[in-house]
């Protein structure tokens, strides 16, 4: 439980990202490169000696850029619902708004203290599960995605 308060007010003092992804031979999409950007929150917590209320969520608003090769940039956009639960941080992504939100995964933490999915997210024929690592000022988060035409690996790191 220490580790998802943790967590949670990490989430609310992060401002940027960076993320790699990485495909191997079997995965169709051919996505490779790297990206950054800032993050804007919504609904933050700033008093840490406080815990979290059961229900408390914070959105965070990810803009950057992805660098596809050398020569190509591409916009990218990112919008995120966490929502404290206790013994559990749901996080939702709002890409299609949120009128039309669409639910990812609750993160838990497992019996080696480690934070992860507690099921992955199916989409399509796809499968997303994810891993987090928790720094004093940074969050590495690792989406795995493995499908019939999908083997991919994104490393994000949010920082402050």
């Amino acid at each position: 439980m220490q580790t998802l308060t943790q967590l949670w007010f990490l989430l609310n003092r992060l401002n940027r990202f960076s993320f790699k992804v990485n495909s191997d031979n079997e995965s169709v999409t051919g996505w490779q490169g790297e990206g950054q950007g800032l993050i804007k929150r919504r609904g933050s917590v700033t008093d840490e000696s406080v815990e979290p209320e059961l229900g408390s969520i914070v959105e965070t608003i990810e803009r950057g850029d992805y660098h596809v090769s050398a020569d190509r940039k591409v916009p990218m956009h990112n919008q995120y619902l966490w929502q404290f639960q206790g013994d559990h941080i749901r996080l939702t992504h709002l890409r299609f708004g949120w009128d039309k939100p669409v639910f990812l995964f609750d993160i838990i933490e497992n019996k080696q203290g480690q934070l992860v999915t507690r099921q992955s997210h199916q989409c399509a024929a796809d499968n997303y599960d994810a891993s987090f690592v928790l720094h004093a000022d940074s969050l590495d988060m690792q989406w795995r995605i493995q499908g019939p035409k999908k083997h991919e690996v994104l490393d994000y790191i949010y920082s402050l």
